[in-house]
């Protein structure tokens, strides 16, 4: 998740956006809603939420470290969805984009 992303994903919950309980279909990362669009503060892809294709099912990691990586990113994404402060959205969403730069990282290993 860019820094670009991050900021947009702010912006829109202080505007009034909501957290999609369903995960992106394309990577499986926090979208946000606003006005029928669901942005991806992951991959940064929009869609409206009726057009939006079949989950991509994940593949299972065989590396540990990447499971346990993919078992935060899931937790941090449900505790999101029930944060209400937006302070503390904020940090959860760094948090997100720290754990996915890091799996991105251990993949080009």
């Amino acid at each position: 998740m860019s820094t670009d992303l991050t900021k947009k994903a702010v912006e829109m919950l202080l505007k009034g956006a909501t957290l999609v309980s369903d995960p992106c279909p394309y990577c499986k990362g926090v979208r946000i809603m606003k006005n029928g669009s669901a942005l991806c503060v992951n991959c940064g892809r929009e869609a409206n939420e009726e057009k939006i294709p079949e989950k991509i099912e994940e593949k299972p990691s065989g590396d540990p470290l990447l499971a346990g990586l993919e078992q935060k990113l899931k937790e941090l994404t449900k505790e999101l969805e029930h944060e209400k402060d937006h302070q503390k959205q904020q940090q959860i969403l760094k948090s997100i984009n720290d754990i996915i730069n890091i799996k991105e990282k251990i993949k080009k290993i």
